[in-house]
């Protein structure tokens, strides 16, 4: 496969599922504007594991799944063994199949297990005994399996071991909260500002919702023997959603914030937010993270999936490569540096529509002369080209300020 064959681009150009999302106007008892309905593609919060050879991706509310050979060619898989309608679907690699939850406020959360998702094989495993949000099942090197949830402006990200029948053990644990005056990328508001209420609507809707940031999308990651705990926040409708992390010795901790964080950050660009994901090895050892971007174009929670390049530092520290991701990028066939800049069109190329990927520097750009015009000094026509000792023709005729050399 060729290196044009191997490009993407953010977001993933997949066959995202059509979302009917029907709004009360009522949320705990307040009215906060007329019943809607939106009927829009979304996919969001995608939970990509490798096995077996294959790329399986789970998200929201997609009554199915993805699968793929290289992570550049995704196919779409529908299965009526999985709920259908449930937010932040989890998949990881337990005791050799995979196991798949999913989000529920108020009933007790299914846990289903696959060794062949292709041949549809789920079968639920337990009817699970307590509700949760944003689930993330992590197995130990030792084995031992944990789970960790919350997606909450107001109780912290929770962790606890589960059994072999995936009962808990034990009590959960508090993990990690937000600290909005710590960490500032927590801050609710598009760019980080809160705009005050202009009327009563807005300012029931700011009650309802609180000034807090939502902490959530917890993504479980060991390395080398530290446990990187990835949590996003502010708001996954905000421009400034985003992954973090804290690191611990153990897997229920105690966890130490990230001073590197956040780790994934996409605020501005063709579509921004690079939150609630998950963090995997392709099959060549590459780290990559696939994150929730925003459109919202029909709907405030409209969004898509992105991947992209990932690692480790030399001091263990947890990055993203986001510098250019708005721009094509290669899946590679072996090991890479993930610090590779993007692949540049040769324009010369680019003429009846064929595009091939040209790697290599880029060249220096032409600079179009334009005719110089003439400077007046002194009531003489100067040229305003430069003079051997670097400095602009006539600057020793410009005035200088005190603290300038040559001043008075």
């Amino acid at each position: 496969m060729t290196a044009s064959e191997r490009t993407f681009c953010n977001p993933l150009d997949i066959a995202y599922r059509y979302q009917d999302i029907q709004f009360s106007g009522t949320v705990r008892g307040n009215k906060l504007g007329e019943p809607r309905r939106s009927v829009h593609r979304e996919a969001a919060d995608p939970s990509i594991v490798l096995y077996r050879g294959r790329y399986y991706m789970f998200v929201s509310m997609s009554a199915g799944f993805w699968h793929s050979t290289d992570l550049l060619r995704w196919e779409y898989r529908a299965t009526s063994k999985l709920p259908a309608l449930d937010y932040a679907p989890d998949v990881r690699e337990v005791n050799g199949a995979l196991h798949i939850s999913a989000s529920r406020k108020e009933d007790n959360c299914p846990f289903f297990r696959s060794v062949d998702p292709l041949s549809d094989d789920f079968v639920e495993v337990t009817p699970g005994t307590f509700p949760f949000w944003d689930p993330n099942l992590f197995q130990d090197t030792d084995t031992s399996v944990y789970l960790s949830w919350r997606c909450a402006n107001k109780t912290p990200i929770y962790g606890v071991r589960l059994s072999d029948t995936f009962s808990l053990i034990g009590e959960p644990s508090p993990l990690i909260g937000s600290d909005v005056l710590a960490h500032g990328w927590e801050q609710l508001g598009e760019d980080y500002v809160v705009v005050p209420p202009k009327n009563e609507l807005e300012r029931l809707i700011a009650q309802v919702g609180g000034a807090a940031p939502f902490i959530e999308g917890a993504w479980m990651t060991e390395r080398d023997g530290t446990y990187y705990l990835q949590y996003s926040a502010p708001g996954t409708q905000l421009n400034t959603y985003a992954d973090g992390y804290y690191t611990a010795s153990a897997p229920l901790g105690p966890f130490t914030y990230s001073l590197d964080s956040p780790f994934s950050s996409k605020p501005g660009g063709f579509i921004t937010g690079a939150g609630h994901g998950s963090t995997f090895q392709d099959r060549h050892g590459n780290w990559w993270h696939a994150a929730t971007m925003r459109i919202s174009v029909n709907d405030v929670f409209e969004r898509r999936v992105g991947i992209f390049p990932a690692g480790f530092d030399d001091d263990g520290v947890l990055f993203c490569n986001q510098n250019f991701a708005d721009y094509p990028m290669t899946v590679p066939d072996g090991p890479f540096d993930p610090w590779t800049p993007p692949p540049r069109l040769d324009a010369a190329l680019l003429q009846g529509g064929c595009r091939r990927l040209v790697f290599g520097p880029r060249p220096r750009p032409r600079v179009r002369r334009r005719r110089e015009r003439p400077h007046v000094v002194g009531g003489r026509r100067q040229r305003t080209g430069r003079i051997p000792d670097g400095r602009p023709r006539c600057e020793q005729d410009r005035p200088r300020r005190a603290d300038q050399p040559g001043g008075p």
